[in-house]
């Protein structure tokens, strides 16, 4: 019946008799948690800032798809082009050939020390990540590769420097200089 009027009825068993011991108990569970989950939470920190600099490096998608054809294309850089040229060929015939014919020409280019890199990450990322993500072709894995590359980065970019800072300022204080600095990698470039 005394809730009815708005009074609160005393908590035998938990011993609050308050609204202010309600509040204070709440709170004291709060910073509790905080505490115990700490590490937790900067992980979530990081993976809201990751999906932040995917969003912005995905945002401009819309404007890689050719007008005339309906096809992805890359952006006005002539690298792009070059490395996607070696992808396809390595998603087409399992590796790299061994003279680029179109460089150098008429003698080529003996490919099996330089530009391996970019080519194969690429083929595996259509071959492997691709359907994950429900890419096109190997130019849409292309085009999707810088994005995923900078997540990449940004993950590795927060723990180096962790790393960096928690000998000297403790584990929380470079945890959040980390967050910072991943934050600011993550919107300025």
């Amino acid at each position: 019946m005394e809730e009815e009027t708005g009074e609160i009825l005393e908590d035998k068993t938990a011993g609050i008799v308050s609204d202010e011991e309600v509040l204070r108990i709440r709170k004291d569970k709060i910073v509790k948690f905080f505490k115990t989950n700490y590490n937790w939470l900067v992980y979530v920190g990081l993976a809201i800032v990751t999906y932040l600099a995917v969003k912005i490096r995905t945002s401009n998608l819309a404007g890689l798809r050719d007008v005339t054809t309906g096809t992805w294309t890359l952006g006005p850089d002539l690298d792009p082009f070059f490395f996607l040229r070696l992808a396809q060929y390595i998603v087409e015939h399992g590796h790299l050939m061994a003279v680029d014919m179109m460089r150098y020409v008429p003698r080529g280019f003996d490919m099996s020390g330089e530009y391996l890199l970019h080519p194969y990450m690429m083929a595996w990322f259509h071959n492997y990540l691709g359907p994950l993500l429900g890419t096109e072709s190997v130019t849409h894995s292309a085009v999707l590769y810088p994005s995923f590359m900078f997540a990449l980065t940004v993950i590795a970019f927060f723990f180096m420097t962790k790393k960096i800072f928690v000998e000297s300022l403790g584990e929380k204080k470079a945890n959040i200089i980390a967050l910072i600095a991943s934050f600011f990698l993550s919107v300025i470039p």
